[in-house]
């Protein structure tokens, strides 16, 4: 490890030691709200043009399985199938009001529903639309034109074959309420936007990958963002690259490309989110250590199982994406699921299953540490889903010893450790939040950390975006069972660790995740997601 590496290795190490939370004391944070100062859910450009993109006016009846299985045949990349896949990914999917007060929901769940994550798009010529860089308004469903391209200048996207998606954080957004350990959520929040649209995608037929080998340096200047100026605190910072359709084996093409291009010229400002601001130069310091470079390590390729079609849902794949809520509480007499469903739903997990893990060219990292409290035809314990068969014999090494490791059934790597009643220690360890101990099961989810950031300190992110896929997978699949999930990013990490028998930091939780049966609440007026537009 050079020099450099190991200095950024130490401070996100660092970081993510200061930001865990423990049961005498949280990670630092405001420690109130200051509702007025709430940033703005909305980047916006002010004098943008504004590309106008059409609403769906009819869901496809698309089934459950072409969440997972693309269509047969695919939809030709266009403004109107974009904005179909922007609309089911980015998008919003309702409004709530409860008295005086009305907020947005949208398809990509968020920590708070803050949305720290923006979405750019690298576009080729259509006939009414030069080749351009926009950003995605979810408010006005509208892209924002950034910059244009001459016609030619990007004609390599023609016969290449697709159009590039920049997504970015706004930390500000999550920090105003959540403090220094915000730069977590912001990662857990870019996973799931990742998720949200490898899904869309593949309604539309299309493959999406991230493109490894690009710096995020070299990608903030390709937005300009050394071009423009951010109100103090409000800094935007650039996460990844992905590229939807082309020649996905070959991404040769696409790095040379921003290699050799001038950046565009810059001039419509960003909005400002805040009055006043609340500086975390610990959040500054491990985002500039974890940034993006072009050495990245632990490449391999997914596969893609066909599903065995044993599972049916009796909603549409498009209803489930816009049913797609975070619970707030659950009734425990009637959060329960069975065998059958829940094992169904860790199969999707797996990232053999192709969609959506094949968005990362990287190994599997995470595994689920799964307390189940109401199974039928399951007894109530711990257990744990090994994702990475490689991890299994680390694992067992760093865990109680007389953890039992009985697979439940041969076709999954699903194994019981312990049996009991765990409902109590899975509310505490969320914080004491009785979501986690009032579901039919909830989850840590158990990442490789020391090993992996000590080689490349840009994975840390990296472990955050694969456990946001793992929750999307649970959110969608809890719907389509007409259940409902909820991310957890408030646990107590050592106690996790305590459970599990876990010592030092090979291994760290990097997620919690509770599924159940929702309880609606009543006093809430639900408005459809545009009613705004119309």
């Amino acid at each position: 490890m050079s020099i450099d590496q190991s200095k950024k290795y130490g401070i996100v190490k660092d970081y993510h030691q200061q930001t865990k939370h423990q049961l005498h004391r949280y990670a630092r944070s405001p420690g109130y709200l200051d509702w007025d100062n709430q940033p703005l859910p909305y980047r916006l450009f002010d004098g943008a043009p504004q590309i106008q993109l059409p609403l769906i006016d009819k869901d496809r009846e698309l089934p459950y399985s072409s969440l997972y299985q693309p269509k047969s045949s695919r939809d030709s990349i266009s403004i109107e199938s974009i904005a179909s896949m922007l609309e089911l990914s980015m998008g919003l999917s309702a409004w709530k009001k409860y008295g005086a007060s009305e907020w947005a929901l949208r398809m990509n769940p968020s920590s708070g529903n803050l949305h720290p994550t923006e979405c750019y798009l690298l576009l080729p010529d259509f006939p009414q639309q030069k080749a351009c860089v926009t950003h995605y308004n979810p408010y006005l469903h509208v892209l924002e034109e950034r910059a244009l391209f001459d016609r030619g200048q990007v004609g390599w996207l023609g016969s290449y074959g697709g159009f590039g998606i920049i997504l970015t954080s706004i930390p500000w957004r999550e920090a105003w309420k959540y403090g220094e350990r915000a730069f977590r959520y912001c990662q857990h929040d870019l996973g799931h936007a990742l998720g949200a649209l490898r899904f869309a995608c593949n309604l539309n037929g299309w493959k999406m990958s991230l493109i490894p080998k690009i710096s995020a340096k070299r990608l903030e200047r390709f937005l300009g963002f050394d071009q423009l100026h951010w109100a103090d605190g409000e800094a935007e910072h650039v996460e990844c690259l992905c590229w939807v359709e082309g020649k996905q084996q070959d991404s040769k093409v696409i790095l040379e490309w921003f290699d050799s291009q001038e950046n565009p010229i810059y001039t419509h400002p960003p909005n400002r989110l805040s009055e006043k601001h609340v500086e975390w130069g610990i959040i500054d310091k491990v985002q500039k250590a974890s940034q993006i470079n072009d050495t990245i390590v632990l490449q391999t390729p997914n596969s893609s199982n066909p599903d065995d079609g044993a599972f049916t849902s009796a909603f549409t794949a498009e209803g489930i994406i816009r049913r797609r809520r975070s619970a707030q509480n659950y009734d425990q007499n009637t959060s329960r699921t069975d065998l059958a469903d829940f094992s169904h739903t860790l199969e999707k997990t797996l990232p053999s299953n192709g969609c959506p893990f094949d968005v990362l060219p990287y190994e599997a990292q995470v595994h689920l540490a799964i307390f189940v409290h109401a199974v039928d035809g399951l007894d109530s314990g711990l257990y744990i889903l090994v994702r990475n068969s490689e991890n299994i014999e680390s694992l067992k090494n760093l865990m109680h010893s007389n953890f039992d490791w009985h697979q439940v059934t041969p076709d999954l790597p699903l194994y019981c450790l312990q049996k009991g009643d765990f409902r109590a220690d899975a509310q505490l360890l969320s914080c004491n939040q009785a979501i986690a101990g009032d579901s039919a099961y909830s989850l840590g989810m158990l990442a490789h950390f020391d090993s992996v950031i000590r080689q490349d300190p840009s994975y840390y992110p990296r472990l955050f975006w694969e456990t946001g896929l793992v929750g999307q997978v649970l959110y969608l699949e809890s719907e389509a069972q007409d259940l409902r999930a909820t991310g957890i990013g408030c646990f107590f990490d050592d106690e996790m660790h305590k459970i599990l028998g876990i010592k030092g930091t090979e291994w760290q939780s990097l997620y919690h995740f509770t599924v159940g049966k929702h309880v609606d609440d009543a006093r809430l007026e639900t408005k459809p997601a545009y009613f705004h537009l119309q």
